[in-house]
């Protein structure tokens, strides 16, 4: 979740909560796929990166124990060269966390803006950032995403960003997903691109590959796409012809592929102090880039100082719930615009005359309804299901689908070399705002809703008709400015496609992919096992949440055959089947059963995920007892392969 200080500072928006905890909000300072960040002022005055967890995560019980461990390690660390932890609330509605912003611009940035370093400032960035790490690994913390855009310059030095935190969403398959890892492809180290266990080693060959960006403007590993580049990574010598001699060595040994055989940062110190003594009061930057940290010094000041704002909403944002074809439930002054066919006022409310809006599937949920509602339209969720997101823009010839590492979400790259996600069923987007460009009429009760980043990438989403909480989304790319228009134009080309003719999955044998993941336990055998009335709710397409005094959670999902993965599991048979238990641990009580539905020699499989979280006084026995009772049932009732 990086500050993204590569973008300039915006106001706040007008849904933006104007206080997180302690700390009154002042400014925009960007987003990741985490959530959004915030400039704020703390109570002693000191200024404050506010990070809000993304919704998404924020319900998954799990992340929030992971988290709330993940705080307390980050809180552990301390040194002259990483932002220190000023405070957190794993427990709030939507999670926080504050650190000490620093006014200072991007290492990416300032290569972009200013051109590579010089061999002075590339050694001491090395001596900031091995020591950063050093301190990091202190406490049992591996950053996982050191890159260019996680390190801050400042007038003495460099400042590391975002350590440990992303974690807390990587080590989850439930959260993920798909096993995908959390990072950057060209700064990535071998193991992450397999998916293999990550060391404190990882970190030390993403600090090679930034040391090799500064000094050369470019990563070692680059690739003309994201895959390009992970394959570069796991078996591409890197390109280290533009890092001057002895730099050059000591980056090499840090991007040796075999973890054991990289130096650890307090060799790499040891290294750097042979290669040349850093005078003392010596300016680290060319000058520019010390002018440039002085603006952006400036500038936070000035923001600190402005009086506070007397209006707009004091709580943290909820979960935006967007009626369709109705009146529109809005939280803030979010306002959204129909794919023609409705009109509505420019506020987002309905226009008189308007019909009643649906049940939501959530509120008919929290009625006790344990499966979705019967819906053979083509945006229902087991319509969508069939869809296979990387056919739905063949006949575009200038769109390639590069990867589908989930079963609803596929990335395509265009001939000019944008990149582009489509989703189906994915969350509201974090930030919406209005669409007042939409002139294509599609369907006569789709809603649209748009987040623009301030880094260039935009999100542009259309309102499932009877799934409020879902949509059918199109992520584009920064680009040249028009990246909501783009993503616009190729939503509204899905929408065509998925509602006329939609284009389903290869057929593999026993495949999940159509299967509804709440139907896979029967409602009364679950109240018999957990003695408790149960509630269920679909999460997304292909998850399923049972409310049994914890959370039981089904997952059919895309990832890496937990047989093959370098970590924590534990294998037991149930049922004639192996399947790999992790946890209960130290660290979390919950407890959970993976396996590989169709086994495969891909890098990506269909993997089911059944977890067990309890709350309260439920014994950590007791959660994996209730997580082999539901994965039995999961396994008689998944179609065989």
């Amino acid at each position: 979740m990086p500050d993204d200080r590569t973008a300039v500072v915006k106001p706040l928006r007008p849904h933006d909560p104007r206080h997180v905890g302690p700390y009154r909000t002042l400014a925009t300072l960007g987003g990741g796929g985490m959530g959004r960040v915030l400039l704020a002022a703390g109570p002693d005055g000191r200024a404050a990166a506010v990070k809000l967890v993304h919704d998404s995560l924020a319900r998954k019980p799990v992340f929030r124990e992971r988290f709330r461990r993940e705080i307390e390690a980050c809180r552990r660390v301390s040194g002259a060269y990483t932002a220190p932890v000023l405070g957190a609330d794993p427990d709030a509605p939507t999670p926080w966390l504050a650190t000490l912003y620093v006014p200072g611009p991007s290492l990416q940035d300032v290569v972009v803006q200013f051109g590579p370093l010089p061999a002075s400032s590339v050694h001491r960035l090395a001596v900031g950032l091995a020591t950063a790490l050093a301190d990091i690994h202190r406490v049992g913390l591996v950053h996982r995403d050191l890159k260019p855009s996680n390190v801050l310059l400042t007038h003495d030095g460099p400042r590391v960003i975002d350590f440990g935190i992303a974690r807390a969403a990587e080590d989850d398959v439930e959260l993920t997903g798909t096993g995908s890892v959390i990072g950057s492809p060209e700064y990535m180290s071998p193991e992450q691109a397999h998916g293999h266990a990550v060391t404190a080693a990882t970190d030390v060959f993403s600090l090679g590959a930034v040391l090799a960006f500064a000094a050369t403007g470019t990563s070692p590993f680059a690739g003309s796409s994201a895959v390009q580049a992970l394959y570069n990574v796991a078996h591409a010598e890197p390109d280290l012809g533009g890092v001057p001699e002895p730099l050059r060595s000591l980056v090499a040994r840090c991007l040796d592929r075999a973890p054991e055989s990289r130096p650890t940062p307090d060799a790499l110190l040891d290294d750097l102090v042979s290669i040349a003594t850093v005078e003392p009061g010596s300016a680290p930057w060319p000058p520019d880039v010390h002018q440039h940290v002085s603006t952006l010094e400036a500038r936070t000041g000035d923001i600190l100082a402005a009086p506070p704002e007397t209006a707009g909403p004091t709580r943290t944002r909820r979960r935006i719930i967007v009626a369709v074809a109705a009146a529109l439930a809005v939280v803030g002054t979010v306002a959204t615009v129909g794919l023609l066919g409705s009109e509505r006022t420019r506020s987002g409310h309905a226009s008189p005359g308007e019909a009643q809006p649906p049940t939501s599937v959530t509120a008919a949920v929290e009625g006790g309804v344990d499966t979705e509602p019967v819906d053979d339209g083509p945006l229902s969720r087991a319509s969508l299901r069939a869809v296979d997101p990387c056919k739905v823009f063949a006949d575009e010839a200038d769109l390639t689908p590069l990867f589908a590492v989930q079963l609803s979400r596929c990335t395509y790259e265009r001939t000019d070399g944008r990149w582009f996600h489509l989703e189906l069923g994915d969350y509201l987007p974090m930030s919406p705002t209005p669409s007042e460009d939409v002139e294509e009429t599609v369907l006569d009760d789709l809603v649209l809703v748009v987040d623009a980043q301030s880094d260039g990438r935009c999100e542009v989403a259309a309102v499932l008709p009877d799934d409020p909480d879902l949509t059918i989304a199109v992520e584009a790319g920064s680009g040249d400015g028009e990246s909501c228009t783009a993503a616009r134009d190729l939503l509204v080309t899905a929408l065509d496609v998925i509602t006329t003719d939609p284009p389903e999955h290869d057929p593999v044998p026993g495949s999940f992919a159509t299967v509804d993941p709440c139907a896979l336990l029967d409602r009364s055998e679950v109240e018999e096992f957990f003695s408790v009335t149960p509630t269920s709710a679909p999460d997304g397409l292909r998850s399923c949440d049972w409310n049994v005094g914890g959370t039981l959670s089904v997952d059919l999902g895309m990832g890496t055959d937990p047989a093959k993965l370098d970590r924590n599991f534990r294998p037991e048979e149930l049922g004639g089947h192996t399947v790999y238990r992790e946890g209960p641990s130290e660290d979390t009580r919950s407890c959970a059963l993976s396996w590989a539905h169709v086994p495969s020699e891909e890098t990506s499989t269909q993997v089911v995920t059944v977890r067990y979280s309890p709350i309260g006084a439920r014994s950590q026995m007791d959660a994996c007892d209730a997580a082999r009772f539901a994965a039995a049932r999961v396994l008689e009732r998944l179609p065989r392969p």
